[in-house]
């Protein structure tokens, strides 16, 4: 059995937080934290944000925010989060979408994910956080 690091699979990019390290250079992520940083970026950009390199990446989440959503609101976020992840190489398999209103009237949508190393991860995204 040959066993291939993290780092080849998920590959490295540089990191989403902005970032600089104390010699001034950016700050990467590689391995299993870029493929939860890739993932989350693509949930979180909306699609066609970028035509010229894929105008497919990205998802409709952006969409479904503010007070007072619908059930059919909620669904529809877990339908887009969904159709997004389908589109990510280093998710294997959907494991759960478990969207929520927390008490403050606030959505966080929690992802469980089998990725391609089968490596289980959970994903949070606080819609309120991301898009006030």
């Amino acid at each position: 059995m040959i066993i291939i690091p993290n780092e080849e699979i998920y590959g490295v990019d540089y990191s989403s937080t902005g970032g600089v390290s104390s010699t001034g250079d950016i700050l990467c992520v590689s391995g299993l934290a870029n493929a939860k940083q890739a993932i989350r970026n693509g949930l979180i950009t909306p699609k066609g944000a970028y035509p010229s390199v894929d105008d497919e990446y990205g998802s409709e989440i952006y969409m479904v925010h503010g007070e007072d959503l619908t059930n059919a609101q909620l669904q529809a976020l877990t339908v887009y989060i969904q159709n997004a992840l389908l589109k990510e190489e280093r998710v294997k398999e959907i494991q759960d979408i478990e969207v929520k209103l927390t008490e403050d009237k606030g959505l966080k949508a929690y992802l469980h994910v089998l990725l391609v190393n089968d490596s289980e991860e959970e994903i949070t995204l606080d819609m309120e956080e991301l898009y006030g």
